[in-house]
């Protein structure tokens, strides 16, 4: 049975037929242009502003056990989400190239407001993406007050929807506001070496910043100043090597993903040292290089490794619940996963860096502990 995309393509596959031998020059130049701008996707829909892979049904663990994971969609440019320029902005960015700007190169941070903006930091394309799922719209930022981004990897935002990127080469933290008007830089040269993963306390209004060159988590307020430090090289209860990511819980509780140590540490929110779990290996429970942590709404700890294309998920104990993902290109597959988010209804939002794309993930709660 036909969707209605694909009767819809054939009208356009027809028309186009018909003027590449009826119609004058003008006519067909418009009719080839229409036909390259319009966007029809193949098996494809729209609901709620995001593009659902209509044939695609993806649950993790596979029957008979019950699911706990399902893919839902993923986004790589902003015609997924719905986003329709007009056919002046479409013509102009294709002979002007500006529509190559508005596809992910090599995502990296993601998070998700209650506005239903997605904020995606892409080093590659040297820009943060904003995805409006419920506007169906798309906006980028590029700069900070006319200078240039250079890597942005990391994203938050606070209580007031303000977002906080991290510019790894810049050495600084950027705050915008809701329209993207740049408001204030936080750290310097003599705070920050590679800043790359951050996360903001809402309770304590902390700006917990990931360090990875220094092998800290320096920590400011979400105004500037800075507070503290937490951590150095080492391999200890507390130290670090290359750390990239951090998350909290519901009650403050600090999750860092302590890369080239291959494990995740646990601290209280007063910076305490509260745990541990992980180790170097190829097989379920170790990492190769982990990349991005998140929690979702029952304290399950999710990691991604960017070697074993796979994410991980565990108790807070630090036993394996499950794993989902492996190499590929396709639906549910990973070419590097980076960071990852999981938002109040747990959605799970993967940056898969080299598929150029963010996938998203449902947690089906009920049945773990």
């Amino acid at each position: 049975m036909k969707t209605e995309i694909e009767d819809k393509t054939l009208q356009k596959i027809r028309a186009l037929i018909w003027c590449l031998t009826n119609a004058p020059v003008p006519v067909l130049l418009l009719a080839v242009l229409f036909f390259a701008f319009s966007g029809c996707q193949m098996g494809a829909q729209i609901q709620d502003g995001v593009m659902q892979d209509v044939q695609v049904s993806l649950m993790w663990p596979p029957p008979p056990e019950p699911p706990r994971i399902e893919y839902l969609y993923n986004i790589s440019k902003p015609d997924d989400v719905g986003w329709s320029p007009s056919f002046f902005e479409k013509t102009i960015a294709f002979f002007a190239g500006h529509h190559k700007n508005r596809m992910m190169v090599r995502p990296y941070g993601i998070i998700i407001g209650p506005d239903e903006v997605l904020c995606v930091a892409d080093p590659g394309a040297r820009i943060v993406h904003k995805f409006y799922l419920k506007e169906k719209a798309y906006k980028k930022i590029t700069e900070f007050s006319k200078q240039e981004l250079v890597s942005p990897i990391g994203v938050a935002l606070d209580t007031r929807g303000m977002l906080y990127v991290s510019d790894s080469a810049l050495r600084r933290i950027f705050v915008y506001d809701r329209k993207g008007k740049s408001v204030r830089k936080i750290g310097s040269d003599a705070l920050l070496q590679r800043p790359t993963g951050i996360a903001i306390d809402p309770s304590s209004g902390r700006l917990y910043v990931v360090d990875t060159l220094a092998h800290a988590i320096k920590v400011f307020s979400l105004d500037g100043s800075f507070l503290f430090s937490m951590g150095k090289r080492g391999k200890g209860e507390g130290a670090f090597n290359y750390p990239t990511a951090i998350t909290l819980d519901k009650d403050g509780n600090l999750y860092i993903n302590d890369s080239m140590n291959f494990r995740v540490q646990i601290f209280k929110p007063d910076g305490t040292f509260s745990g541990l779990f992980g180790k170097h290996g190829d097989g379920t429970g170790e990492f190769s290089n982990p990349k991005g942590v998140a929690l979702d709404s029952e304290g399950h700890i999710y990691v991604t490794d960017a070697i074993f294309d796979r994410v991980q998920v565990f108790n807070t104990a630090g036993e394996l619940l499950l794993t989902f993902g492996e190499a590929g290109q396709a639906p549910g597959q990973f070419w590097i996963p980076t960071a990852l988010y999981i938002d109040s209804t747990d959605r799970i939002f993967i940056a898969d860096s080299y598929n150029k794309r963010v996938q998203a993930f449902k947690f089906l709660s009920g049945g773990w502990r």
